[in-house]
């Protein structure tokens, strides 16, 4: 069986979808202790070491076959300003590879590393130049691929992953395409705590005339839809911008400005919308068999808008990564 060390690991939705296609994962890190408990709860404590990726040398990391990074993607965002490896989160993938080349001759024959599509362009391409030549200096041939969750669930979500491997060619398949049978009402929660009147109307006046002419189109359709829409910042005043089809945008955590994610529900006549739950969260990441009671609903949610999508990793293993 193919083993697994897992950086960045977070709550663990890289261990998911690896599990489901054989692969076992043996070592884990990540820093934030409200992911780590969440990590625990669904995976148990053995091999999780919470603490600083810098703070992790060669010799601390078991015989793998395989080490996935889904290092932070903060500064490759332009929530981030795009300071890319420069910045003091998304930087840390310099240390990931410091761990593999400390390993030496016990380095693992494969590498994952996952991303936001920000990642190709940060610094005018230079970024993502340094990790590859990095990884070619380790003795790695590479190969990268797009790959949207809209693919596997309503959610449009694109990441890229650079796929390493040591002795030939790296060659990838096509990506998988979005598919147009996926709604958000497949994954919505009946019921939920839908906005009072007010709450409501507040939001429909922060909408801009775009948007306003959307929403009053989707409000007088015969059938009832649900769409994804985002509360953004814009010149210091909260607005809203709702999707123009039925699909969740990228789940994002609210660290650095990021927008947080609402379900607008209307047809028929009528309008309602309100804040996106937990367990919808969960479906969208193709995570919502987990456990979550370990943190608040917010701190889980916060977990699951910074982690991979299950299905999209389960897909990566199975037709990108060498068989065990």
């Amino acid at each position: 069986m193919t083993r697994a060390a897992e950086f960045f690991a977070g709550m663990g939705l890289m261990r998911a979808g690896l599990e489901r296609s054989g692969i076992q994962t043996v070592f884990a890190n990540d820093i934030c202790p409200v992911k780590a408990a969440l990590y625990r709860d669904n995976w148990g404590g053995d091999g999780l070491h919470v603490g600083d990726v810098r703070g992790l040398h060669g010799d601390d990391i078991p015989d793998i076959e395989l080490a996935t990074a889904s290092f932070p993607c903060v500064d490759l965002s332009l929530a981030g300003y795009r300071r890319g490896l420069d910045g003091e989160q998304s930087g840390l993938v310099m240390d990931f590879l410091r761990i593999l080349d400390e390993m030496a001759g016990r380095a693992p024959g494969a590498v994952l590393i996952e991303n936001v599509p920000g990642f190709l362009t940060a610094n005018g391409g230079e970024d993502w130049q340094t990790v590859i030549s990095g990884l070619n200096a380790l003795g790695y041939a590479t190969g990268h691929i797009v790959v949207n969750a809209s693919a596997f669930v309503p959610q449009s979500r694109a990441r890229v992953f650079i796929v390493a491997r040591r002795g030939g060619r790296v060659e990838l398949p096509d990506a998988p395409a979005p598919r147009d049978d996926l709604r958000l009402a497949d994954i919505a929660e009946d019921g939920g705590e839908w906005w009072p009147p007010s709450r409501l109307a507040a939001f429909l006046l922060s909408l801009s005339p775009l948007q306003e002419c959307r929403v009053t189109g989707y409000q007088g359709q015969e059938g009832t839809g649900f769409y994804g829409a985002f509360r953004r910042t814009r010149n210091g005043a909260a607005v809203w911008e709702v999707r123009a089809d039925e699909m969740a945008g990228a789940l994002r955590t609210t660290r650095g400005g990021s927008a947080k994610q609402a379900i607008v529900r209307a047809g028929g006549g009528s309008l309602a919308a309100r804040w996106m739950s937990l367990p919808e969260y969960a479906r969208l990441q193709g995570a919502g068999d987990m456990r979550y009671g370990a943190v608040t609903p917010q701190q889980a949610m916060f977990a699951l808008g910074d982690a991979v999508c299950v299905p999209v990793i389960e897909w990566i293993a199975e037709h990108c990564l060498p068989a065990s």
